[in-house]
């Protein structure tokens, strides 16, 4: 046979329980929203970061230095600078060079 008091101590246990699941519960949605709210920040910092190697992909500028550059050294905000000012430097063209030799005629007539 079970008293007043087992009885008391099975609902105040059963309370505690629920306490503790809707804490948990509680728990695991803000901490799913905070995930999401990181998740989003750290999208928008990454774009921000890498917007000097995007830029110069974009431009058709040397990107493997502008990305060293950016990666590397971006972190100390000076190194962002640089890269950005480099994406947004002058696109270098490549040039086609023309080697004509000059063959003397003298030469070839076997003075």
């Amino acid at each position: 046979m079970v008293n007043h008091k087992t009885q008391r101590e099975i609902r105040r246990g059963h309370q505690n329980m629920t306490s503790i699941n809707f804490e948990k519960a509680t728990f695991a949605v803000v901490s799913a929203g905070l995930r999401g709210v990181i998740a989003i920040l750290l999208s928008v910092f990454t774009l921000f970061y890498l917007f000097p190697t995007s830029l110069a992909m974009v431009r058709g500028h040397r990107t493997g230095l502008v990305f060293t550059i950016n990666f590397l050294f971006g972190w100390t905000v000076i190194g962002w600078i640089v890269s950005l000012v480099i994406a947004f430097g002058e696109t270098v063209q490549p040039q086609n060079i023309t080697i004509v030799q000059v063959v003397d005629s003298d030469r070839l007539k076997g003075e």
